[in-house]
């Protein structure tokens, strides 16, 4: 067993070009082009893709007969599957790329104030699950959304309004960071 485990484990870091992981909004949320270590699909019509999404934990616990709920929500980037092409670096495609990690942080911060709100029904996992798979799924929706509108960064007046759409519900939702 340990043998086996051993082999995934070096073909998945030489897959990987030797890196693996993931770093939460919380802990850097500001992209950097050394954040796209991927290698870049050439076959794309974009020239970039940052790979953002959400995670979340829960437990829950009784305290004196009240359903007590513990969780924790993260948005996360992932280096190793972020690509961008060669020559292809400009500060605006950077830009358009930091909204798609701002907005897995958006959905991150509605997941947490959901939670927050939500009374322990019958059925704890089930509600949760289904909570969670509402706000992943409009995390993608407003992702695709983003870069149609925005036709990928290349719509400057689209961007700047997502910019500022981005911007305005991040602040919305800003007491609910952790």
């Amino acid at each position: 067993m340990s043998k086996c485990f051993t082999i995934i484990l070096i073909l998945f870091f030489a897959s990987n070009n030797g890196y693996v992981g993931k770093f939460s909004y919380a802990e850097r949320s500001e992209l950097d082009w050394s954040d796209f270590r991927g290698k870049p699909n050439l076959n794309s019509h974009y020239d970039a893709s940052v790979n953002t999404g959400i995670t979340y934990q829960w437990s829950y616990g009784k305290d004196k007969g009240e359903i007590e709920l513990n969780y924790q929500v993260d948005s996360y980037c992932y280096p190793s599957l972020s690509w961008v092409k060669r020559g292809q670096m400009s500060e605006d495609l950077l830009a358009h790329e930091q909204l798609h990690f701002d907005i897995s942080e958006l959905h991150a911060r509605i997941m947490r104030k959901r939670l927050k709100e939500y009374s322990a029904g019958k059925n704890i996992r089930r509600d949760l699950n289904k909570m969670y798979k509402l706000v992943e799924r409009m995390r993608i929706n407003m992702q695709d959304r983003y870069d149609e509108e925005t036709e990928h960064s290349r719509n400057k007046e689209a961007q700047k309004k997502w910019n500022k759409k981005v911007e305005t519900l991040m602040w919305y939702y800003r007491d609910f960071t952790k």
